[in-house]
């Protein structure tokens, strides 16, 4: 008899207890990390350094960004595919999303802020620029422990400083009847590695290695960590949905 226990996602602790270099905590921690990355693609972390204040606070400047007209979302462009805006699409009739390149730098923040507001929005630049700062300091805590594990730390460290991130958005609304609820087609990311954090709606599934598809639960300090595309070497690439 078959097992009705539905699959779910490693849970991983990141408080700051835990990651103080060269410590069992740090090490222990170091290994879950991989053991998830190679048996899922990803995992969920919980990182307390995002304080509720910010988890509703992104939130809030997002519904402010998605209020926007279309004819101002759209100015939101990129050379790269994926990193502008996207929305209106017959294929993912649901899915809207902008991107904010070099997020992690005032630079970045501002003019992206610039473009949506010409007249400003402080609050919102604060706030996604604070906010993407954080996440970046959580990849690189991974990106850390992946490279001490597989003996490339000094690699990664050389490639560090030349890293930008991309912050992105993402709304999916209501579908109007007979319309199907997916919010984008099962995918895999791009990137070397992806953060992904959900308001308090269930929206993402991750697919395993055995075909199954994995509801992630959202909670307000939990961050789902995705291994990319460039990740697919070392590491089973999870397919989202």
């Amino acid at each position: 008899m078959g097992s009705l226990t539905q699959p779910k996602l490693p849970v991983i602790d990141f408080s700051l207890e835990k990651l103080k270099s060269c410590t069992s905590s740090w090490s222990s921690t170091r290994d879950d990390v991989v053991r998830a990355l190679e048996e899922y693609g990803c995992f969920i972390a919980v990182y307390d350094q995002v304080s509720l204040e910010l988890h509703n606070a992104i939130f809030q400047v997002s519904e402010e960004l998605f209020d926007l007209p279309t004819e101002t979302k759209v100015l939101n462009t990129s050379d790269t595919p994926s990193h502008g805006y996207v929305g209106q699409e017959p294929v993912v009739p649901l899915y809207e999303g902008l991107g904010i390149e070099d997020a992690t730098t005032l630079e970045g923040a501002q003019r992206f802020t610039n473009l949506m507001w010409p007249s400003g929005n402080d609050r919102f630049c604060e706030t996604t620029l604070s906010f993407s700062r954080l996440i970046a300091e959580l990849d690189q805590i991974v990106m850390r422990m992946v490279s001490e594990s597989y003996g490339i730390k000094k690699s990664y460290e050389s490639l560090l400083g030349s890293t930008s991130y991309l912050f992105r958005l993402i709304k999916y609304r209501a579908p109007e009847t007979n319309q199907t609820n997916l919010g984008i087609v099962p995918h895999t990311d791009k990137s070397f590695m992806s953060i992904l954090h959900q308001r308090q709606v269930k929206g993402l599934e991750v697919k395993t290695k055995a075909g199954e598809w994995i509801v992630v639960d959202p909670s307000p300090s939990w961050f789902v960590v995705m291994a990319g595309d460039v990740c697919m070497v070392s590491y089973f690439s999870h397919i989202a949905r």
